[in-house]
């Protein structure tokens, strides 16, 4: 089974709790769709598509972080 691996902590998911991984979550979507407002944090790569979030397009941005919620949430079911 494929490991997935947290864009802002960077642990594995298998090691977070329900509520750290809808933290982690949260503050992924706020960074992935708020570029600007989030520009000053390290930089996040995409789990998705492996480019740098700052290249997304909001358009692109949104459906990245809608399928690695899926991903994720498909995972701890």
């Amino acid at each position: 089974m494929e490991k997935i691996s947290c864009p802002i902590c960077r642990k594995d998911f298998d090691q977070h709790d329900e509520r750290q991984t809808n933290l982690c979550l949260e503050k992924f979507t706020n960074v992935a769709t708020n570029p600007v407002v989030y520009s000053s944090t390290k930089k996040i790569i995409c789990p998705v598509c492996e480019k740098d979030m700052l290249d997304h397009n909001q358009y692109l941005a949104m459906e990245c972080v809608n399928k690695f919620i899926k991903q994720v949430k498909g995972k701890s079911d």
